[in-house]
């Protein structure tokens, strides 16, 4: 379990840096540290200040049985409001131990306030979820302007829609892209792999994963420099990725097979030697959003600094 400000950390060049630090947002820490850098770019820890004030889970905080308790969770920079201001959504995790009800950790949704802060809508928006996350890729798989959001997990995945009204609906086994919950589903891409105009969805797997089953550490003894830790993925099965062929309609077809995914590992093959790493693709209107979302960026930083 860590701190988000240690798992995320926002960016300010030197030059805005006083401004900054004159509005007394930042921590004595924060503002000491950013003081000692000579780089001539500063890195300003205001996560806490901002309001990302939550924990990310994954696993046990002081050991880690399987390595499922050490990838992490994921993030997205994603303006899903279309108001201009890029917002935060952050992938939480889970443990095996479980957590009381009431109690259990879900993902999160940071409403960017225009000001420096964010505002959790998470419960707002419709996105309260708990499981194992592990990534989170981001489109508009139905072309109606507001992106939406896919979630992998060592489990079932979700893909929220946006509805345009700041909330989302889970349609994941309505599109038929939830998938088996026996799989561990990691990194994603929304890419139109065949230019129909549709994207379609890449959903990269680890490795073939049973806890019932699992080693554990003892059980090698697994062991790096000597220190014995979780086992894998040397020596584990890798997953097979999967595919998703957009139908345009709102539904998306497993074409694994039929397209000749299924005969890259996800990450390892037997060898543990061979990688595949998906890149997310944009669509143009995504491209374009964005490049208008920096020059409004530009033209506030220097109006700041010409005051």
């Amino acid at each position: 379990m860590l701190p988000l400000e240690k798992v995320l950390a926002i960016a300010l060049p030197k030059k805005l840096l006083p401004a900054f630090l004159s509005l007394g947002t930042a921590s004595e820490q924060s503002t000491n540290a950013a003081a000692a850098n000579d780089l001539g770019v500063t890195f300003l820890n205001v996560a806490r200040e901002s309001g990302l004030n939550t924990k990310t889970i994954f696993g046990g905080e002081h050991k880690n049985k399987y390595l499922l308790e050490t990838t992490g969770c994921g993030v997205a920079f994603y303006d899903y409001d279309n108001d201009g201001w890029l917002d935060i959504f952050l992938v939480n995790g889970w443990r095996l131990e479980g957590f009381p009800a009431g109690q259990e950790p879900t993902s999160h949704l940071f409403k960017n306030n225009r000001d420096g802060t964010f505002t959790d809508v998470t419960a707002k928006a419709g996105l309260l979820h708990s499981g194992w996350g592990q990534g989170v890729c981001v489109g508009d798989y139905d072309n109606d302007g507001f992106d939406d959001l896919f979630v992998t997990y060592f489990g079932k995945n979700v893909l929220y829609h946006n509805n345009g009204n700041n909330t989302f609906t889970d349609v994941s086994e309505k599109a038929g892209v939830a998938g088996t919950g026996k799989r561990w589903n990691t990194g994603c891409a929304f890419v139109d792999y065949d230019r129909d105009g549709h994207l379609d969805l890449f959903v990269a797997n680890y490795i073939d994963l049973d806890l019932k089953t699992a080693p554990v550490p003892e059980s090698g003894p697994c062991l790096y420099k000597g220190v014995m830790v979780a086992c894998g993925p040397p020596g584990l099965n890798g997953g097979k990725n999967i595919l998703y062929h957009n139908n345009g309609d709102g539904t998306f077809s497993d074409v694994s097979e039929k397209s000749g995914i299924l005969k890259a590992n996800g990450t390892f093959d037997p060898e543990g030697q061979r990688h595949l790493r998906p890149r997310r693709a944009h669509c143009r209107s995504r491209q374009r959003r964005l490049a208008g979302h920096l020059r409004r960026q530009r033209f506030h930083r220097q109006r700041a600094l010409s005051k």
